[in-house]
């Protein structure tokens, strides 16, 4: 998922089926394609990329985040439902 988020990054928010996220990040990495091709303003077209890689990695890292909060409170849950009551 990583080398996706880096190199094609509207392909983790279509995978992911966050259509929001994919014309967003489509716009700005095909931008980004524009300016590195032409050579014109190259570092522009990098900083775009950038951006794109950015907001894909945030989103990828907010989701696995929520993942593993999630398991946490179960756990908790479990533990808790699973001691002794306390006379």
């Amino acid at each position: 998922m990583y080398l996706c988020i880096i190199f094609i990054p509207p392909v983790y928010f279509l995978a992911r089926k966050k259509w929001g996220g994919f014309i967003l990040n489509s716009i700005l990495y095909g931008i980004a394609c524009l300016f590195v091709l032409t050579f014109v303003f190259a570092f522009v077209g990098v900083f775009l990329w950038m951006l794109a890689v950015g907001h894909a990695s945030f989103v990828y890292r907010k989701e696995l985040v929520s993942v593993q909060a999630d398991l946490i409170a179960a756990k908790m849950a479990e533990k808790i439902q699973n001691q002794p009551p306390k006379v």
